[in-house]
């Protein structure tokens, strides 16, 4: 007998709907020259800022000075000055009261103090005889003369008095105190620089105050 064929009982196929490809960039990392690009502007902010807090550093350290800059700063700007070494000039200067004055500094004080006083009726011999032989001093003398147009006129010196045979450090002192000395003197004309009695003799006042 002819075999009858047997019914299928195979599940028919079922097809799976198509899922298109996850979607990706052609390029996950940015090429070579772009990513080259990027670094060095990296760099370069990161030198920026770098050089940025070096200069604030800089600026730190220059706004809060150290202790010694401090001390320096101090030793630079001169002596202190007493009060009665300016009310003494003024008194010269306008009242004509004294004719020379002596100024020392005071090594216990640390500061520029009056030494001597001179009268109106003394002259430049007194003057000359004040300022010692081995010290540093500063001066000021009022010297009176009459112009060749018979004027009577005069003239305010100051003098840095620092013999040669004076101490090294007395001499350091007192030539770096004596530009806040001078300003503390308002009204100084002639200005004298002496080493020996040569440099102030009576001839060196006349020339200078022609």
């Amino acid at each position: 007998m002819p075999r009858t064929a047997r019914p299928s009982h195979a599940t028919p196929h079922t097809q799976i709907p198509h899922r298109p490809p996850p979607t990706t960039h052609p390029h996950p990392h940015p090429p070579p020259l772009q990513a080259a690009t990027a670094a060095a502007t990296y760099r370069e902010k990161s030198h920026r800022g770098g050089a940025q807090e070096e200069e604030g550093s800089k600026a730190s350290n220059l706004s809060l000075p150290s202790p010694e800059a401090a001390k320096m700063a101090n030793a630079a700007s001169g002596m202190a000055v007493d009060d009665e070494c300016k009310l003494r000039f003024l008194e010269l200067k306008a009242k004509r009261t004294h004719r020379f004055i002596i100024y020392k500094i005071d090594d216990k004080k640390k500061m520029v103090v009056v030494e001597k006083v001179g009268e109106p009726v003394l002259n430049y011999d007194d003057f000359a005889a004040s300022l010692p032989a081995n010290e540093c001093r500063y001066a000021i003398f009022d010297y009176d003369f009459v112009t060749e147009e018979n004027c009577q006129k005069s003239k305010i010196f100051f003098v840095a008095w620092s013999p040669d045979t004076a101490r090294v450090r007395s001499k350091m002192i007192y030539a770096s105190s004596k530009e806040r000395f001078k300003r503390e003197l308002d009204g100084i004309q002639v200005e004298l620089q002496a080493t020996d009695a040569d440099e102030v003799g009576f001839d060196v006042i006349q020339g200078r105050a022609n």
